[in-house]
């Protein structure tokens, strides 16, 4: 290898998600480096969304996105200070967003759950969802399970926000 450092591969059968771990002694700009290049790579593997503003067209970064629903007809993505429509249907969108980020909680509307301040169980038969750009929803009732799984995987990953 090189004298900056030493790669090892660890191959498991059944490891859920490919995972990088840096062991080193102090955190420098080598380091730094690294954490920037697999972050970029990683970004690089979950697809941007085409979304318009009035009739700009931006390339939309999945994790930006708080939430997409369907409003009089169009699909909307919401950022924590924009509002943008994008052209796809929401199953199509759905179809191409990070699993583990994004669960649908209803027929109109899927939440990225790593933008989620708080869920409220106190509802009989649903959950309400405070969001981090102060937007609350409710998850439907035949959701409820769904979102109960990504919580509960997403506690399992040990993602931060």
């Amino acid at each position: 290898m090189s004298d900056l450092l030493d790669i090892k591969l660890i191959i498991e059968k059944g490891w859920p998600k490919l995972t990088v771990t840096i062991k080193c002694s102090e955190r420098n700009g080598d380091v730094d480096g690294i954490i920037t290049a697999v972050q970029e790579y990683a970004n690089n593997k979950v697809p941007a969304i085409a979304v318009y503003k009035k009739d700009n067209l931006v390339m939309l970064s999945q994790k930006q996105i708080v939430r997409l629903y369907i409003e009089k007809r169009k699909v909307m993505v919401q950022t924590e200070d924009n509002l943008y429509e994008t052209k796809k249907t929401l199953r199509e969108v759905e179809e191409i967003l990070d699993a583990d980020k994004f669960v649908r909680i209803s027929q109109s509307e899927i939440i990225n759950i790593r933008k989620v301040v708080s869920f409220d169980f106190s509802f009989a038969g649903t959950i309400g969802v405070e969001l981090k750009n102060g937007e609350r929803t409710f998850v439907a009732r035949r959701r409820v399970k769904y979102v109960k799984e990504a919580l509960e995987k997403g506690d399992k990953d040990g993602y931060e926000n």
